[in-house]
C-alpha cells in the first residue's frame, strides 16, 4: 500500500505565508474600521491580500488530499471535506509524467492522471511524498495507459 501526502515542509511554508498574510490583512481591516479616513493603500492591500489568502486557504488546506494506491485501486481522500473516492486502475484514461527545466541543473517533475469520468489528479514531486513509488506502481500496473510527455 502506497500512501502519499503533501510534504510537511510544503504545508509548513504555506502556513507561515498564510499566517503573515492574515496578520497584515487583519491589521489593515482594523485601520479601516478605526480611522475615519484611511490611506488609499490600505484598501489596496485589503483588495490584493483577500483573494490571495482565500485562494491559498482553499487550494492548500481545504483541498488537502491523501492518495493511496494498492490492490489495483487509486484512492483519493480529502480529510477536510470528509470525502473519499476510489478508482480502479482500469478507469484511468491516461497518465503522464511532465518534466520542466527550471534552472541549469534542476528539473520540476509532476504527473497527471485523467480518469474516464473526467477527474484529473496532478501531483508534483516537490510537493508530495512517495512520488517515485507512485510512478513505479503506475508503470507496473498500467503501462499501456502511459502517455509520453509532449
Amino acid at each position: 500500500m502506497i500512501i502519499s501526502r503533501p510534504r510537511t515542509s510544503t504545508v509548513a511554508s504555506f502556513v507561515i505565508f498564510l499566517s503573515l498574510t492574515l496578520v497584515v490583512l487583519f491589521m489593515n481591516v482594523l485601520v479601516v474600521i478605526k480611522d475615519p479616513k484611511p490611506a488609499w493603500y490600505t484598501y489596496l492591500v485589503i483588495m490584493l491580500l483577500s483573494p490571495i489568502a482565500l485562494f491559498v486557504l482553499y487550494k492548500i488546506f481545504i483541498r488537502y488530499k491523501v492518495i493511496t494506491l494498492g490492490n489495483n485501486e487509486l484512492g483519493l481522500a480529502y480529510p477536510v471535506l470528509h470525502s473519499t473516492r476510489k478508482f480502479p486502475l482500469d478507469q484511468i484514461d491516461f497518465w503522464a509524467e511532465h518534466h520542466v527545466k527550471t534552472g541549469k541543473n534542476s528539473v520540476y517533475k509532476e504527473f497527471e492522471i485523467k480518469f474516464n469520468d473526467g477527474t484529473r489528479l496532478t501531483i508534483g514531486q516537490k510537493e508530495h511524498t512517495e512520488y517515485d513509488r507512485i510512478i513505479q506502481y503506475l508503470s507496473q500496473k498500467a503501462p499501456k495507459k502511459k502517455r509520453l510527455d509532449a
